[in-house]
């Protein structure tokens, strides 16, 4: 009998993580992810096929609601500096990272940068 191909997303977040110090992801005008690569992958445990044009809600929750605010209340360019708050790994488990966010105009459209830095201890080996 034919075996069932496996998923990449179940299978990514059911190996041993790999520690990921950082990453980074781009995010369109409407905050959904643009960019997210294999380092994304090894932080968050999610595939990039999963990921890519899902709102940053889903990975960064309280970064999706400061985005939404700060996009209301401001006509500037956005620049977030260094803050702290509760990553969600795809094994449902969260995990405190550090976030600073720059927002540019490329070709008339608004990308925004977002860099994560991993506040977990390196495991030992």
């Amino acid at each position: 009998m034919p075996r069932k191909p496996v998923n990449p997303s179940r299978k990514l977040h059911s190996q041993q993580p790999i520690y990921t110090p950082y990453t980074a992801l781009t995010l369109d005008e409407s905050c959904l992810i643009n960019t997210y690569g294999e380092a994304a992958s090894n932080l968050f445990g999610f595939h990039e096929n999963d990921m890519l044009g899902k709102p940053i809600g889903r990975i960064l929750p309280a970064l999706s609601a400061k985005l939404e605010d700060m996009i209301e209340k401001t006509a500037s360019p956005i620049r977030l500096q260094e803050v702290h708050m509760q990553a969600t790994h795809a094994d449902g488990k969260t995990f405190p990272v550090s976030v600073a966010i720059r927002q540019d105009y490329q070709q008339g459209c608004c990308r925004h940068l977002v860099l994560v830095r991993n506040l977990q201890e390196r495991p030992k080996a």
